[in-house]
């Protein structure tokens, strides 16, 4: 028999077999005694594709696996993981479901001891399996980990379907990367209407040099119809303050590291993380997701355990979604969009997009 190992996020992946297929996935996450038996013999090569996959599965880009496959089992366990193998991606189905569709309507116990027993976790997705109660139950590898699957899918579920409902959007709407900057800060604690009206006083004159000469109570009066308009002249003030560094000029401020700048940002007073990474995505050309109350909303809503702490959140939406700038663009521009017409404080529910996903959470 041969093997390979895989390093993820998720875990050190083993997988073993021969030119017949993969016959087993173990998942060295801690959860259980993982050993490599000594008359395995590694090759790179027999397991070179199911590697590329599996990476391209745990970077949110790859929804199905096309992959020989040779697991050892009963008839009857054979029929049950054939079954979960049709498990679309993000979609979730109970023991009945399965027993139901083996043909055998009472073998819930029976399909949960064959799901308990698959070889071939991940590529038979077993994960996708849960209680009647629509809870998470077992798992040979700990609920822990089948909780970060199932989100994973279900994150990126989630802006292929909205995506689908409104194609491609652009997003943040700007004259330039520095009104861009202007409006992150100006969006806090306000919606969007207000920071159009406060940007549209200043009368096409807006840039660092009109913000930097103006004194704090002609830039609060500017800024007025978005909000705590006297704090926010002052964090607009520390804004230029940190972009002078830069000599106002945006590819100088581009080319430094994404977490130099982040730091950076983070150190003005006034500016948060919501604000340092959406002046990140849409003016720095940074990869950091955005974390806006939409996001919690819509998210808490669907099922996701949504962690307390902004960062924890971002970190959770970064390793499931692909890490790229224009994606991470598009997908809060499809949040906001998706919050606007349906999940607003008091949702819409009737012909939301997210309808079949949604655990309806309110």
């Amino acid at each position: 028999m041969k093997y390979d190992i895989l390093a993820t996020s998720f875990g050190r992946i083993i997988l073993v077999g021969n030119e017949n297929g993969i016959s087993r996935l173990l998942v060295d996450n801690n959860s259980k005694g993982i050993s490599i038996d000594d008359d395995w013999a590694q090759d790179q090569k027999l397991f070179k594709d199911a590697k590329l996959q599996l990476l391209e599965y745990f970077e949110g880009k790859r929804t199905c696996f096309d992959l020989k496959i040779n697991p050892s089992g009963t008839e009857f366990q054979k029929k049950v993981w054939t079954e979960l193998s049709k498990i679309p991606y993000g979609d979730l189905c109970t023991y009945k479901d399965i027993a139901t569709a083996i043909g055998n309507p009472k073998a819930s116990r029976a399909v949960g001891m064959a799901n308990n027993k698959n070889p071939i976790p991940i590529l038979v997705p077993c994960h996708r399996v849960i209680g009647a109660n629509r809870k998470l139950v077992g798992y040979a590898y700990g609920l822990e980990l089948k909780q970060k699957l199932l989100q994973m899918e279900c994150i990126n579920k989630s802006f292929e379907l909205l995506q689908k409902h409104y194609g491609e959007l652009d997003w943040w709407p700007a004259e330039s990367d520095f009104e861009m900057m202007v409006g992150a800060i100006l969006t806090q604690n306000t919606n969007w209407k207000n920071v159009e009206k406060a940007l549209a006083n200043f009368n096409g004159e807006l840039s660092p040099a009109f913000v930097q000469n103006a004194t704090n109570n002609d830039l609060a009066e500017i800024i007025r119809p978005s909000g705590y308009h006297n704090q926010k002249a002052i964090k607009l003030k520390a804004l230029c303050e940190w972009f002078k560094q830069y000599d106002f000029d945006i590819a100088k401020a581009k080319a430094m590291p994404g977490e130099q700048l982040r730091e950076e940002l983070l150190a003005i007073k006034g500016v948060g993380g919501e604000t340092a990474d959406s002046i990140l995505v849409y003016a720095l050309e940074k990869a950091f997701f955005v974390i806006d109350a939409y996001t919690r909303r819509i998210f808490h809503r669907i099922g996701i355990t949504i962690p307390d702490k902004y960062d924890d959140f971002r970190l959770l939406m970064e390793e499931a979604v692909p890490k790229n700038v224009a994606t991470y663009n598009l997908y809060h521009a499809l949040i906001v969009e998706h919050a606007k017409p349906h999940c607003q404080k008091k949702p819409l529910c009737n012909s939301c997009p997210l309808q079949e996903i949604c655990n309806q959470r309110i």
